[in-house]
């Protein structure tokens, strides 16, 4: 909690913590000297929550303040309890990455930004082969265990700016943000050379294929995807 005195340098700190996402709940008291309405006009326009004239009464304001505290408190605690549920609802809970859900808003959000600004991304698809087999022969134990372990080492190889999502059972989809397609490719084959040497179960090497397509005009999220998944088929193919 902030309390400052009438003086230009107290409006500026107002201003600055108002526009800091992280400091923007900040209870702000302003304390003003005499009943100027245009400086009190000018500290609510900038985001104090109360002015207090003076001659202060120190108990009235002793309470006030208590209670800005207590508010300000509990809006923290209810602002981590929804992040920590934003986090929740978004993660895939076997392996702690973005879910399917979650990449679908993040690929909305991206088809609306190359629609307005034609910021360019591409997407990536990929599939750990024979599932089915894997966990037949080796038990859903490990088979869970290699999809946890697929997932992180590939969220640990990519660019910070990119997201890798689980999309359903051995299927996951990577965003890559202001990339096209070429550089995609020259990403994910450096991205396939590792996943090769990487040993993830004894005595198996796990086969990967991807699947790259770029934004084009009139783009959906079920088109992208689409041609993501035909760009999979026809490299198993080949």
């Amino acid at each position: 909690m902030i309390l400052a005195n009438e003086m230009q340098a107290s409006l500026d700190i107002c201003k600055y913590i108002r526009l800091d996402k992280k400091l923007s709940f900040l209870p702000f008291l302003y304390i003003i000297k005499n009943n100027n309405f245009e400086n009190i006009k000018s500290a609510y326009h900038i985001g104090a929550n109360e002015c207090i004239k003076t001659p202060i009464n120190l108990d009235e304001t002793l309470l006030r303040i208590r209670k800005y505290i207590e508010n300000y408190t509990a809006l923290k605690k209810c602002l981590l309890q929804s992040e920590k549920l934003a986090l929740y609802v978004s993660t895939d809970k076997l392996t702690k990455i973005s879910n399917n859900m979650h990449m679908q808003t993040l690929l909305l959000q991206s088809l609306k930004e190359y629609e307005r600004y034609d910021k360019v991304f591409s997407i990536v698809y990929f599939r750990i082969e024979d599932m089915q087999q894997i966990n037949s022969l080796y038990g859903f134990t490990i088979g869970d265990k290699l999809l946890k372990d697929v997932a992180q080492f590939v969220a640990k190889s990519i660019r910070t700016s990119d997201v890798i999502a689980r999309w359903g059972g051995g299927d996951f989809v990577i965003l890559t943000p202001h990339t096209s397609l070429e550089f995609a490719k020259h990403l994910i084959k450096k991205l396939h050379l590792k996943l090769l040497k990487e040993t993830f179960i004894s005595d198996l090497q796990i086969k990967v294929n991807f699947g790259i397509t770029q934004v084009v005009k009139e783009d959906t999220v079920a088109l992208i995807i689409g041609r993501a998944k035909q760009s999979i088929k026809r490299s198993a193919t080949n």
